[in-house]
């Protein structure tokens, strides 16, 4: 490895640790997906059954078991399951994945192009955000980039041999989210060596072995699950990954139309989405065609089809990831933004290229777009000043659906205690926003730019990840809604009433897993959980077998039920 490529590796290695690892703990769960995700690795630290689980006293996850036994592993070593412990494990992965990334392309299309993908990777949405959530898809797209690295090396050495690290990465793959982990990279390289004009059967037959061995360990998971789970979990796991993508799931999942996905990619890029527009207004366009020239349409078509299969073999490589894991994506019914995932790394590579390419002409996009961040780091800041000083009524938020929810936000930011280092993180936009504009009052040329607007992009990502977004969505959490149900069950079994579907994740995540669903034929007395909106059907349902006495009643709404919440006393009658 040359010194240039070992310096920027390393820089690349710090700035991520530094970007993503602190910041962890911070924001205490306020929604359902993650709370949902680490109360199994509670359960199985809690019942020592690492296959097949069951939290809220019915409920086995709907995923397999990788990601749960790695925040198992970190909790443990930590000391518990905790915000920090069971985000970690994707903050690892997107580690992983970005510095295997970096080398691979950086050996193959320089370091600029490498090192500016890794700063693109580590300041989009949507990756920033997967990379610091207790969810499984940044675990999961990690061991599948990985494996296409893996994949396109071994076809970089005339396929010799079997690539048993890439096999074994598939198989954590799918052993964290289904087959797809083994699909994506085995279709992928096999459609490349197909477009390198490579022998179908052999190409073929080689893939589908690999693609077998690496389903050994999620079949033998399978198994094993089988035997504690029965039907109701082979019902639930071909629900969950033939009848999702059928789109013959028995309830609506995610369910969005085609274009759904074009905006998914436009929205993951933010805020480099907005430079890449920009962009687009200093392009020459009468000199650009989507077709070469030719006598025919057919002819240029033909000569389209010939120039994108004689590109340089990562060029190609890149453009079939993408392309085909895209065009899986909008296939079924069920699409959500996280799916997207594994084609970012590949589009970063090219939006590299697209930026070092404006960068070598000099493009005014760059002083543009430094202009525009350096106003928002400020702008930042002076709103934050402003708040702090109580200089906006309530009423500016009016009386609607969300005007209490914003209300929260704005006085949590009002009256949160800040040490010493939160307000350096406070500081980091405005001085970037400063330097950025210093730069340009020097006339600094566009690679300076380019990498200042990283910089200011990345200061904004730390001052929200450190400060602003922990202070106001800790309004959301349902957290405090755990704490007053311990004013009434301390110890024993809190109920609910709610759907399969809908259940108080965040609320039996710090209850420590102790809420379990209100069923008919309960005796005794105890306490029941319930969304305004079923208080009803409720009543309707068991104000004849119970004696029911409504206790509390939330003055927010749940992050997971999204209503004001009711807790009842019963007995029986």
């Amino acid at each position: 490895m040359s010194d240039d490529r070992k310096k920027a590796f390393w820089f690349i290695a710090l700035l991520s640790v530094l970007v993503i690892l602190p910041f962890l703990g911070e924001t205490i769960f306020y929604s359902k997906g993650e709370p949902r995700e680490a109360i199994v690795a509670f359960s199985m630290l809690e019942s020592g059954n690492w296959i097949l689980p069951v939290n809220y006293g019915t409920d086995i996850a709907y995923k397999p078991p990788f990601f749960y036994w790695s925040i198992a592993t970190v909790s443990s070593l930590l000391g518990g399951v905790t915000e920090y412990s069971s985000r970690l494990p994707s903050a690892l992965a997107f580690l992983a994945m970005q510095l295997v990334f970096f080398s691979f392309i950086a050996k193959r299309k320089g370091v600029k192009t490498a090192f500016l993908a890794s700063i693109l990777l580590l300041s989009s949405f949507e990756v920033h955000r997967a990379a610091v959530a207790c969810r499984v898809d940044m675990v999961q797209v990690s061991f599948i980039v990985i494996s296409l690295c893996l994949l396109f090396r071994w076809d970089e050495k005339e396929c010799r041999g079997i690539p048993w690290l890439a096999i074994l990465l598939m198989g954590c793959a799918t052993l964290t989210k289904g087959p797809v982990g083994s699909i994506f990279p085995c279709v992928s390289i096999g459609l490349y060596q197909l477009l390198r004009r490579r022998p179908f059967w052999k190409t073929f037959f080689r893939l589908f072995v690999i693609g077998i061995l690496s389903l050994i360990p999620y079949a033998a998971w399978i198994s094993a699950a089988y035997v504690q789970g029965g039907q109701s979990f082979i019902d639930l796991m071909l629900e969950e990954n033939t009848g999702r993508f059928m789109g013959k799931m028995s309830y609506d999942s995610h369910e969005n139309p085609l274009w759904y996905n074009f905006l998914t990619i436009i929205w993951g890029w933010i805020p480099w989405t907005l430079v890449l527009l920009i962009s687009l207004f200093g392009l020459k366009w009468k000199n650009i065609s989507l077709l070469p020239e030719g006598s025919s349409f057919g002819e240029r078509i033909k000569k389209a089809w010939n120039k994108f299969r004689s590109q340089s073999p990562l060029q190609l490589f890149t453009w079939v990831v993408i392309l085909f894991i895209f065009v899986f994506y909008c296939i079924p019914k069920s699409k959500r933004s996280v799916y997207l995932l594994p084609i970012y790394p590949f589009m970063a590579v090219l939006i590299a290229e697209y930026l070092l390419a404006l960068v070598q002409r000099g493009a005014k996009v760059f002083k543009i777009s430094a202009y525009i961040f350096a106003s928002l780091a400020l702008l930042l800041t002076i709103t934050f000043a402003v708040v702090r000083l109580g200089l906006i009524p309530d009423s500016v938020w009016g009386t609607g659906k969300h005007a209490m929810e914003n209300v929260g936000f704005m006085n949590a930011l009002e009256n949160v205690d800040l040490s010493f280092s939160k307000w350096l993180l406070v500081a980091l936009p405005p001085i970037a926003g400063v330097c950025m504009l210093i730069a340009l009052a020097k006339k600094a040329d566009s690679r300076s730019l380019l990498y200042g607007i990283a910089g200011c992009i990345l200061c904004l990502f730390v001052s929200l990840d450190g400060v602003y977004q922990p202070t106001v969505l800790s309004t959301k959490s349902d957290k405090r809604l755990a704490e007053e149900v311990n004013t009434y069950v301390q110890d024993g079994v809190m109920y609910s009433y709610t759907t399969r579907l809908i259940r108080f994740y965040c609320t039996n995540y710090y209850l420590n897993d102790r809420m379990r669903n209100f069923t008919p034929g309960l005796s005794g007395t105890g306490y029941v959980m319930l969304s305004e909106r079923t208080k009803e059907d409720f009543l309707k349902e068991y104000s004849d077998k119970y004696q029911l006495e409504e206790i509390y009643l939330t003055p927010y709404r749940s992050c997971d039920l999204r209503d004001k919440v009711l807790i009842y006393k019963f007995s029986e009658k």
